[in-house]
């Protein structure tokens, strides 16, 4: 029998668990974290999870109970002490009301990520039988993906299944996995009717090398959607130069198109584009995305080196505050700073020239694999993302690696 304070005590390490996690798969994709920030906000998280573990049953009890309130946070620490304690009835209960939802879905794979593989093996073959459901089994898939463990012939049977998110999300996890011997199921699907499995199998087929997925990607670019900027900076990472610049400044005519393009700008890292990139600096809505392809360029901090520069007057990014605006869409740059042109201008003009252009750059060095490895280390999210592609095109290891993953897990390897 635990007692009030206790019970308050275990209420709020489940309550700022949850909230934490929601803070920290948001930090995950984001370029104001680096490792070192990402690895802080980490050790706080754990902290609350550790607070439940240590309360033993009470906790597992006060924990498991915010299961219910089916919010994404509330079912990350439940799952992470359910597979702790092998406790397969409380497993069972958060993939229940988890695992067909695709947004409650990713805390519990996002947990799953968060204990050690030796702990998640055991539940495995229950997750990637294919007796058991797609939803049940896209999350098995994704659990060894996070891992960069790979779940074997279960990946060739969820490529194969008629279930579509289960199909997409073993298409990635095939070029994360650097599972080349897959790569005929891969292309096979090239050609899918469905736009995620599409630019998945597209996605997956380019980092396995194979030139045909560099037209399916450059249409999904083309066609826009929420997959056209991933495509677009895929595909740059993919072609000359010369061919690669040209086609950016075709799709640019609209501001749609001009978004897809700073995706591809940003990757390609060609400063022979950047009198582009300033002149998108000037319209609001690129403006903040154009800054992010200066940094991923050049690696000038726009705060750090006093280039940032004010919000526009008027400038609505986001949902509004009228009722009748029917765009909820969040504002996709909204952890991005707002760039000075006239200052990035001449900083460009007395600076710009330490740069070769018709040279592929990352945080303002040549992307050799020495510097893209570092760059993994010490870049920023954003930065670390870009280098972890690059690294799985020159297939300098086995795989892709996960810049996502429990900082803790990044500096134990070598």
């Amino acid at each position: 029998m635990i007692s009030t304070i206790e019970a308050e005590i275990f209420e709020q390490h489940a309550l700022e668990a949850a909230f934490l996690w929601s803070y920290r798969d948001a930090a995950a994709v984001d370029p104001l974290y680096d490792l070192q920030s990402l690895g802080e906000l980490d050790e706080r998280l754990e902290a609350h999870v550790d607070g439940l573990r240590l309360a033993g049953d009470a906790g597992w009890e006060i924990c498991k109970g915010a299961i219910d309130e089916e919010e994404p946070g509330s079912l990350f620490a439940p799952m992470v002490l359910a597979v702790e304690r092998r406790d397969l009835k409380g497993i069972a209960g958060v993939l229940d009301v988890g695992g067909g939802v695709p947004a409650l879905a990713r805390a519990i794979v996002s947990a799953l990520g968060w204990v050690s593989f030796d702990k998640v093996r055991g539940i495995l073959p229950g997750l990637l039988s294919h007796r058991v459901g797609p939803e049940l089994h896209r999350i098995g898939i994704a659990g060894c993906a996070v891992h960069r463990q790979d779940p074997g012939a279960a990946l060739g049977y969820a490529i194969m299944s008629s279930d579509l998110r289960l199909k997409a999300r073993a298409l990635r996890a095939v070029g994360e996995l650097g599972r080349g011997d897959l790569l005929g199921e891969v292309r096979g699907t090239l050609g899918s009717e469905d736009e995620a499995c599409r630019f998945a199998a597209a996605w997956s087929a380019a980092l396995l090398g194979d030139a045909a997925a560099l037209r399916v990607l450059g249409t999904i670019a083309d066609r826009g959607g929420p997959f056209a900027e991933r495509a677009c900076a895929m595909a740059m990472r993919k072609t000359d130069l010369g061919m690669a610049s040209t086609w950016l400044h075709a799709i640019a005519g609209t501001i749609r198109g001009a978004r897809v393009a700073l995706a591809g700008a940003a990757a390609l890292g060609d400063p022979a584009l950047m009198p582009w990139i300033l002149e998108c600096m000037g319209t609001p809505e690129l403006a903040r995305a154009a800054g992010g392809a200066f940094t991923m360029i050049t690696g000038v901090d726009l705060e750090g080196a006093k280039l940032r520069g004010a919000r526009p007057a008027g400038f609505q990014g986001g949902p509004s505050d009228d009722p009748e605006d029917e765009d909820v869409a969040m504002d996709p740059d909204e952890s991005l700073p707002w760039p000075d042109r006239e200052k990035i201008a001449t900083w460009w003009g007395s600076r710009g020239k330490e740069l070769k252009r018709g040279t592929r750059c990352l945080l303002g060095r040549p992307m050799e694999v020495a510097w893209i490895e570092e760059v993994l280390q010490r870049g920023s999210q954003a930065a670390r993302g870009a280098a972890a592609v690059e690294l799985g095109l020159r297939s300098a290891g086995p795989g892709m690696v996960e810049v996502r993953a429990p900082a803790r897990c990044r500096r134990r390897e070598p």
